[in-house]
């Protein structure tokens, strides 16, 4: 918010004798010397002088009760810091007064007086408050269309009953009853009331000076309403689009602000529909008004119809440039031919601020002829490299230790690539990503990777690498679907689990589908509103043998109440088998931080006779969570409800299938971050069988669902 800066100095005195004995040796010398040698001199004696004046200066306060000498100091910390780093003076001493007593006209002390004194280093503040002054009643008359409630919060910025219950937070105060008069009369231009008169000249002093007592008069006169809407000059598009261009309720009260802002709205209206240099006028003039009814007319000049066309660049980066120059050429270049829409523009723009490279990027068009519009970008390249390194706790991962390493430049054609490596308690795992959003410059998104896992899970190891890669294409800025490959080799040990119940221990898997993803949320980490829905399907090969077919979906739901979120989750997935048994690592697993939380990881299901989980074919999970700030930070509470299932349909002596549904009901706490939330969650099973506990805590990052 802008600040008024403070008045300017009215003039300066020596500031002590200490500056003005080695000025009086530098006229001296300026009559006895050449003129450069008394420059010279006065260039390094003044500013010494003056450094030992600055800095040591003191304030002391005398007469003044009502505040602490911590609130006095905060009042005029703008000027005392003037004195502090340049040195005490009248006319310093003189604002410091001059904007203490407005602090005390703020706070209802009218009569207030400060005078000043300059001793030594010390600047002495003398108050003589005089008697505070409070708002005690206020009356309004004459208002007939707007109620006296909605009046006192213009006038005085708060209710009747809150001044009725904090007094003192009611100061009066000249300036301040005025401003509030103009904000009423603001109000009434809005509600169509133009020549509305407010007053305040009947307001008394009572009860010994320490209550003002206002009246408030008011003059609605006539109150104007829109009339008839005219559009003349180059009306490109039906009356009905128009109107809709507008942009405001053009059928209600009429005001001057809200013809500006339909003004504004037309004349965007034809930018984004083409007419780059498009202009409106308005007229509107209520004096000639009607019965009250106010004739508008939008007289419109929209130019030509725009295209874009070319791009011109200039990289400004002041290191060696990596990014080739058609790199931006290609982005913006689907552009080309197209009408003119800031939309499209922006949406482009956005997208490349999104890649990281750039540090500065700056688009304008530029009109040229044949009514075609140049884009001339400048721009500075970001660094592209980048080391990083990751340290966490997760309740199933226990400690996890990760290096990343990135190029988002990769041979300066702007695709990143990215190798992550990471360990924790269960394991080691590594990838490389590749990421080209604009395969062979077309509208598809290929992703490349390469990833080796070794892991200790439950009742069992497994040693896996192998690659993959998507080609996908957003549909719409809301929808995307894809396609992808991956081959894989596999080897399981069992670390407990009977043998028979693993399935394959050693395997090469080949897996093709499909997927979509439907995305209206307002973030992908910290969503706040809207859904998501997501589905794949796939077939896994072996031996160029179909193994199985798989299909998953997810629903999530966000809804904001105030402050708080409430957010429903419903996922499920099935497999089937077509040989005799799958392997245990693609099978499903239910329980733990982003599933049922009254189950610790995997537990819920099917497990064998020592209590290891064997995953399962179906499953199901059902989310409701409730979230609320707790008033300290970024620091949220959480209540939810969890619901779900997985079903193991091999039947072996050490098995069960299970499929019955298992609940949680549980509390937690979450800690927003701008990569997604800290979550530490307990779950209560409201009815636990036999071997399982009773709850279980999870502390891990990321939305549960």
């Amino acid at each position: 918010m802008a600040t008024s800066p403070a008045p300017p100095f009215l003039g300066e005195k020596l500031r002590t004798h200490r500056i003005a004995a080695p000025l009086l040796a530098a006229v001296t010398l300026l009559a006895a010397s050449p003129f450069a040698q008394a420059q010279n001199f006065l260039r390094r004696v003044i500013p010494q002088a003056e450094a030992e004046a600055a800095g040591s200066a003191s304030v002391r306060f005398v007469g003044a009760g009502a505040f602490s000498d911590e609130q006095l100091r905060s009042a005029i910390a703008t000027q005392l810091r003037e004195v502090q780093e340049s040195g005490l003076s009248p006319a310093r001493a003189d604002d410091s007064a001059f904007f203490l007593a407005s602090f005390y006209r703020k706070n209802g002390y009218m009569r207030v007086e400060v005078e000043y004194q300059i001793s030594g280093q010390t600047l002495i503040l003398e108050v003589k408050e005089g008697q505070r002054v409070l708002i005690g009643d206020v009356r309004f008359i004459g208002n007939r269309n707007i109620p006296e409630a909605k009046l006192y919060e213009y006038l005085i910025g708060g209710t009747e009953e809150r001044n009725s219950r904090e007094p003192a937070q009611f100061p009066y105060t000249e300036a301040e009853l005025s401003a509030g008069a103009d904000r009423i009369r603001g109000l009434y231009n809005y509600e169509g009331f133009l020549d509305a008169e407010v007053d305040t000249a009947q307001t008394q002093i009572t009860q010994g000076g320490t209550r003002a007592n206002v009246v408030v008069r008011v003059q609605e006169k006539t109150r104007y309403v829109f009339g008839e809407i005219r559009f003349t000059g180059g009306v490109v598009f039906p009356r009905e689009d128009m109107l809709k261009g507008l942009g405001e309720d053009y059928t209600g009260n009429f005001s001057p602000t809200k013809v500006n802002s339909m003004q504004r709205n037309l004349q965007s209206f034809y930018k984004g529909r083409g007419y780059f240099l498009a202009d409106v006028d308005v007229e509107a003039d209520y004096t000639k008004a009607r019965n009250g009814r106010v004739l508008v007319t939008f007289i419109v000049k929209p130019g030509g119809l725009y295209h874009f066309d070319g791009v011109t660049q200039r990289n400004e980066t002041k290191e060696k440039p990596r990014l080739r120059e058609s790199f931006l050429e290609k982005r913006f270049g689907h552009l080309s031919g197209q009408v003119y829409s800031p939309e499209k523009l922006d949406e482009t723009f956005r997208e490349m601020l999104r890649t990281g490279l750039f540090s500065n990027l700056r688009v304008t068009p530029t009109p040229i002829e044949d009514n075609k519009l140049r884009l001339d970008l400048t721009y500075e390249e970001a660094k592209a490299r980048e080391l990083g390194f990751n340290i966490g706790f997760g309740s199933y991962e226990g400690f996890i230790v990760g290096f990343s390493a990135r190029d988002r430049n990769l041979f300066g054609n702007g695709r990143p690539l990215t190798f992550t490596a990471e360990m924790s308690q269960r394991g080691l795992s590594g990838e490389l990503l590749y990421v080209d959003p604009w395969f062979l410059d077309s509208p598809y998104s290929f992703r490349a990777r390469l990833f080796s896992v070794a892991r200790d899970e439950i009742g069992y190891s497994r040693n896996t690498y192998g690659a993959r890669i998507e080609l996908s294409r957003r549909i719409t800025s809301r929808y995307e679907a894809g396609v992808f490959l991956e081959q894989s080799a596999t080897t399981v040990e069992s670390l407990g689990i009977d043998p028979l119940e693993l399935g394959p221990t050693s395997y090469a898997l080949s897996i093709a589908g499909i997927t979509q993803t439907l995305d209206y949320r307002d973030n992908a980490l910290n969503p706040g509103r809207g859904f998501v829905a997501s589905s794949s399907l796939d077939a896994g090969f072996v031996a160029s043998e179909i193994a199985f077919t798989r299909a998953t979906l997810r629903l999530s739901y966000y809804l904001p109440i105030g402050k708080t979120l409430l957010a429903f989750g419903a996922r499920g997935g099935i497999i089937s088998p077509v040989v005799d048994q799958i392997p245990i690592d693609v099978r499903f697993f239910n329980g733990g931080g982003t599933t049922v939380r009254s189950f610790a990881e995997r537990r819920l299901g099917p497990r064998d006779k020592s209590g290891n989980p064997l995953g399962g074919e179906i499953y199901t999970v059902f989310n409701i969570e409730y979230q609320f700030p707790l008033g300290v930070g970024g620091l949220q509470g959480a209540v939810f409800a969890d619901a779900g299932s997985l079903k193991h349909d091999v039947q072996l002596e050490t098995s069960y299938p299970g499929g019955e549904m298992r609940y949680a009901l549980g509390v937690g706490l979450r800690y927003k971050l701008p990569i997604g939330p800290l979550r530490l969650d307990y779950g209560i099973n409201p009815n636990p069988q036999r071997d399982e506990s009773f709850g279980a805590f999870h502390f891990s990052f990321g939305f549960a669902f």
